[in-house]
């Protein structure tokens, strides 16, 4: 019986391990031996019964340039007899990138390491959602950057390298107010500051003194700092001003999780339990058999151990279920086995695997806010299964609901105006087909719902495995109609003038020409009435003459003053 129930120990151990991909390792410093679980053979894709793993051999799983750093680790911990927690990526037997995560503690006897021992972890989609997050981030139009609740830089993207002239090996873990001390005593100190404070979002125009540019920023709460997102509004502000006139996160893992065992009979008295359950309910077994369950822990009444264990008692059905037990912060996978005389409850601790979901749920959470936050239509293009995701922004921007729009490829290039449609894809597959290059960008006209195009600036980064083959592109569209609509309005305003004031030229020059006749006879009239030599006939005559060209004159300066107004 005992045996029975070792085994099943046994398997619900290997079975919780397996689900949460960890494994346990082992260094005799001593004898220089490896042990490796059967879970850290499976993550390094090698065989337990022909490979026999060793200190040297381990280390070159890793790649490359992750070796070093965890040499020196090991070799730390073994002079030192410090604990150490890492990640890094190693390259599998089957050639396959992984990341993992190593926990190590060591084992000291007269102040001379003995052996070193932890747990191995497979944080593969983990690592790649959070390197998603960072390369969406990256590729977006919008400037942004992080701080923390020192007001320290966490991120820094390249579009607010652009902006702000700082590289971001410069700007990271360095203070906002002493690296940019010209904003330091200005309103932005203080919105910042109430952000953090109220865990509010707010949206705002900002003139920076740095450069005398205004920015339109939006700014959101984050571990204590701020996040902010912002864009150079400079040229729509001086628009608008001359039409007046004339916006933890690491979660720690548990090192390991563990199998429980214990016996009730049918008056709920404890009559057996095993070490492990020990371990996870920090109580000895002496404190416990012999008592009533639910006397030891009347704070479990109210949650769903107290109902099922009823209804198996009841049903004489097998029960599994998954609770969470706050008196001990611990997710539970119980499975209970009734019998006639009380039940048998093994019980295993999945609080890791249950961190790890709450963990991905909250970066998917983030990278959706980072989608809200910017004005662009964010993409990422699954090249190998052909699927594209959409943000909110191709709502947003184009009126299109992405929920109900066929995720591929062609979803984007036929709405692509026809005159651009062969050399925008030209120029993206040209991008995919040279291995060194990794950034992609098109200006084009981009069909809206309502069947009207918008100008269009996209941007992208290639995402290629280690061979250099692209998997996956991200990226973001960012609507620039207005900005080119007022261009093209201004260049048409500055040459309509230019070619009225050509014509008034043309204008003037012939009309003085037609003026000078009439001027030069009217003089000469005038001289010949100043002689009096002429008799009164005579001179009647010449004044005809003077009235007459006066009449020609203002004739043309009429002509004139009409041709004039019809420019105008």
């Amino acid at each position: 019986m005992k045996a029975n129930k070792q085994d099943s120990n046994i398997f619900f151990y290997q079975q919780a391990s397996k689900l949460a991909r960890i494994g346990n390792w082992e260094f005799d410093v001593a004898s220089n031996k490896v042990y490796w679980s059967n879970i850290v053979h499976e993550l390094h894709e090698t065989n337990p019964k022909t490979f026999t793993p060793a200190l040297e051999t381990g280390l070159r799983f890793y790649r490359e340039d992750f070796r070093s750093m965890v040499n020196d680790t090991l070799q730390n911990s073994i002079e030192t007899g410090a604990v150490f927690d890492f990640e890094a990526v190693i390259i599998t037997k089957k050639k396959n990138e992984r990341w993992v995560r190593a926990i190590g503690n060591v084992e000291m006897i007269h102040g001379k390491c003995q052996r070193i021992y932890g747990s191995f972890q497979d944080i593969h989609a983990y690592k790649l959602l959070e390197l998603q997050i960072r390369e969406i981030l990256g590729s977006i139009s919008d400037a942004f950057y992080a701080v923390d609740k020192n007001w320290k830089f966490t991120y820094f993207n390249k579009e607010a390298e652009n902006l702000l002239l700082k590289k971001a090996e410069d700007v990271l873990g360095k203070n906002i107010w002493e690296l940019f001390p010209a904003i330091a005593d200005t309103p932005i100190r203080k919105i910042y500051q109430r952000v953090a404070r109220s865990k509010r979002k707010e949206s705002f125009e900002y003139y920076y003194p740095g450069d005398g540019k205004w920015y339109e920023i939006n700014t959101y709460p984050s571990q204590g700092g701020v996040s902010a997102y912002f864009k150079k509004i400079d040229e729509r502000k001086h628009a608008a001003e001359e039409l007046e006139k004339a916006y933890q996160e690491k979660i720690n893992i548990l090192e390991s999780i563990g199998d429980a065992f214990f016996y009730v009979n049918k008056d709920w008295v404890v009559t057996y339990l095993n070490k492990e359950t020990e371990k996870v309910l920090h109580r000895k077994r002496d404190t416990l058999i012999g008592k009533n369950l639910w006397d030891e822990y009347p704070d479990a009444i109210e949650t769903d151990f107290y109902r099922q264990y009823h209804k198996a008692m009841e049903t004489q059905e097998n029960l599994t279920f998954e609770e969470f037990y706050p008196a001990l912060n611990v997710w539970l996978e119980v499975t209970v086995y009734p019998s006639t005389t009380g039940l048998s409850v093994y019980f295993r601790d999945i609080t890791l695997r249950k961190e790890s979901n709450i963990r991905l749920l909250q970066s998917n959470e983030r990278f959706e806010k980072v989608a809200e936050a910017t004005n662009d239509a964010i993409w990422d293009w699954n090249i190998l299964e052909n699927t594209l995701y959409w943000g909110a922004g191709l709502k947003n921007l184009f009126g299109y609901e992405f929920e109900k729009t066929t995720p591929t490829l062609e979803t984007w290039t036929n709405h692509i105006h026809p005159e651009d449609r062969e050399w925008v894809l030209q120029s993206i597959y040209g991008a995919l087909e040279k291995p060194n290059q990794s950034d992609w960008i098109a200006e084009y006209r981009y069909q809206k719902n309502d069947g009207t195009f918008s100008d269009v600036v996209d941007k992208g980064i290639v995402i290629r495995d280690e061979k250099g083959n692209p998997i996956r592109m991200v990226g973001a569209m960012n609507d620039i109609t207005e900005r080119k609509n007022f261009e093209i309005s201004r260049n048409n305003y500055v040459r309509q003038i230019e070619i009225q004031n050509e014509k008034l030229k043309n204008i003037a020059w012939t009309q003085s020409h037609i003026v000078r006749a009439p001027l030069a006879r009217m003089l000469g009239i005038m001289n010949v009435i100043e002689d009096n030599n002429e008799s009164l006939d005579d001179t009647l005559m010449w004044l005809k003459h003077l009235r007459d060209s006066a009449n020609e004159l203002d004739d043309i300066v009429k002509n004139m003053v009409n041709e004039a107004q019809h420019l105008t």
